[in-house]
C-alpha cells in the first residue's frame, strides 16, 4: 500500500510537471495577446489588457491589397473543411474494400496507395505547381483540396485500413445474412467501430490543412486566395496585433480536437469493457 501512494505520487507529481512546461508558453501567448506591441512590457506586464488587438486584427486590410485577415480565415476554413470531406471519402472506402471485400490486385493497390509515404512531399513542388496550372486548378480552392487529400492519403488509409480488419468479420457475415447492403453494413455496423482511426484520420487531415504553409504559398499566387498562415506571416509584427492572430489561427484546430477526442478515448473505454 505505501509502493502504491508513492507510486501515485510520484505520477501526478511528473504530469504537473509536464503540464507548467508544456502550458507555460501558451499561457504566455494568450497573456500577450491581450496586449499590443508597445504595450508588451514586464514592468507592467499585468495591466491594459483589452480585447481591442482581436477586433483590430480581424477587421485588419493590407493597403494596396484585397486581402484581410477575415477572407484568409474563412479560405482556410473552406480548404480545410474540404479536405476533410474528400479524406473521409477516399480513405474509409478504401480503407474498407481493401480490408473486406474481394477486390482484384488487393495487394497492388494497398502497395500503390502507401507508397506516397516514402516520397518526401516537398521535393514535388515543382512538378505538381506545373502539373496544377496545365489544368487550370493552382490558386483554387478544388486545387489544394486535392493536394492536401493526396498528403494524407498514405496515414489515412492506413489507419481505415487497419480499424477495419481489427473488427470481427462475422459481423459483415452476419449482416449480409440478414439481407443488409455493403453501404448500409459500411455506415451502421463497421464505422461506428472504427470510430478511433476515424476521429484521428479527421484530426490529421485538419492539422495538415490547417497548419500547412509552403503548399499554400506556392498554390496560393492570388492576395484574396491566400490561407491564413500565409497572410500571419506576411502581417508578422507590423500589425502590432501579431500574438491575437497566432491565437486566432489555432483556436478551431483546438475546438476540432476538444470535440473529437471524447469520442477517441470514449470508444476506446469501451472497447475495453
Amino acid at each position: 500500500m505505501t509502493y502504491f501512494f508513492k507510486d501515485k505520487f510520484w505520477f501526478y507529481t511528473i504530469s504537473f510537471t509536464l503540464v507548467i512546461i508544456i502550458g507555460f508558453p501558451i499561457l504566455i501567448i494568450l497573456l500577450l495577446s491581450f496586449k499590443t506591441n508597445t504595450e508588451i512590457n514586464f514592468t507592467n506586464f499585468f495591466n491594459q489588457f483589452s480585447f481591442d488587438t482581436y477586433k483590430t486584427i480581424w477587421n485588419l486590410e493590407f493597403r494596396n491589397n484585397n486581402n484581410s485577415f477575415k477572407q484568409s480565415f474563412f479560405n482556410s476554413i473552406i480548404v480545410t473543411s474540404g479536405t476533410v470531406v474528400l479524406s473521409l471519402i477516399i480513405n474509409v472506402l478504401a480503407g474498407y474494400s481493401l480490408s473486406l471485400l474481394r477486390v482484384p490486385y488487393k495487394h497492388l493497390i494497398f502497395i500503390l496507395l502507401i507508397l506516397p509515404f516514402l516520397i518526401p512531399i516537398y521535393s514535388i513542388f515543382l512538378p505538381l505547381y506545373v502539373f496544377l496550372y496545365k489544368i487550370n486548378l493552382n490558386d483554387s480552392y478544388l486545387g489544394l483540396i486535392i493536394v492536401y487529400s493526396v498528403y494524407v492519403l498514405p496515414i489515412g488509409f492506413f489507419l481505415m485500413f487497419n480499424s477495419f480488419m481489427s473488427i470481427p468479420k462475422s459481423l459483415r457475415e452476419v449482416a449480409i445474412l440478414n439481407g443488409s447492403s455493403e453501404i448500409k453494413i459500411l455506415f451502421t455496423i463497421m464505422l461506428p467501430l472504427a470510430i478511433p482511426g476515424f476521429v484521428t484520420l479527421i484530426i490529421f487531415a485538419v492539422y495538415i490543412s490547417w497548419t500547412d504553409y509552403l503548399f499554400a504559398y506556392i498554390i496560393m499566387n492570388s492576395n484574396d486566395m491566400q490561407m491564413l498562415n500565409v497572410t500571419l506571416s506576411k502581417i508578422g509584427f507590423r500589425s502590432n496585433y501579431p500574438y491575437a492572430g497566432y491565437v486566432i489561427s489555432y483556436f478551431p484546430f483546438i475546438i476540432v480536437f476538444i470535440y473529437l477526442q471524447k469520442y477517441y478515448f470514449k470508444s476506446i473505454s469501451t472497447s475495453f469493457n
